[in-house]
């Protein structure tokens, strides 16, 4: 699978403005099972309970490190009444990459039922704010070409670039 890499300035990255209709804050493992239930509506995978297994099972796998070191409050949600509608998960030093020191997105999922709000947009820029304060001047992100929503991902990075400085 043909994959890219992005990467923008911090600084621009957390004047980005997305949506305010969501509450955003850190996950916890205590949210596992509903954001596997966000990865399967995401990626639009059928559910089933080998697809929840599997789903909860990589969730897991976030937390516990394995696909690259977390940050504290590096996992983010977003909320609406409620519901998990968004994640970002970053991470540093992913096992697939060389290591770099600098903080990447190895997820970043919406309900298809909140796309084109803002959403997206409003994690990555809350994770910059959040990269900020850990010392990061970059963000990256690793994307699968076959990921159907890649060019809205382009579009928040490049959207960044072009920003007014504050």
């Amino acid at each position: 699978m043909d994959r890219h890499s992005l990467q923008a300035q911090i600084d621009a990255l957390t004047r980005l403005r997305g949506a305010t209709e969501c509450e955003i804050g850190v996950l916890t493992r205590f949210d596992i099972p509903e954001l596997a239930e966000l990865s399967l509506a995401a990626y639009g995978i059928r559910p089933s309970i080998e697809a929840h297994i599997e789903a909860t099972d990589e969730m897991r796998l976030c937390f516990d490190g394995v696909f690259g070191t977390p940050l504290e409050g590096s996992f983010l949600g977003g909320w609406i009444e409620g519901e998990l509608i968004a994640a970002i998960i970053v991470v540093v030093d992913p096992p697939v990459e060389e290591p770099s020191g600098l903080p990447q997105v190895i997820d970043l999922m919406v309900h298809p039922k909140f796309r084109g709000r803002g959403i997206a947009t409003a994690l990555v820029a809350e994770c910059a704010r959040r990269c900020k304060d850990w010392g990061a001047s970059s963000l990256i992100v690793r994307i699968d070409e076959a990921n159907v929503h890649l060019p809205q991902i382009y579009d928040i990075f490049q959207e960044s670039e072009s920003s007014p400085a504050s």
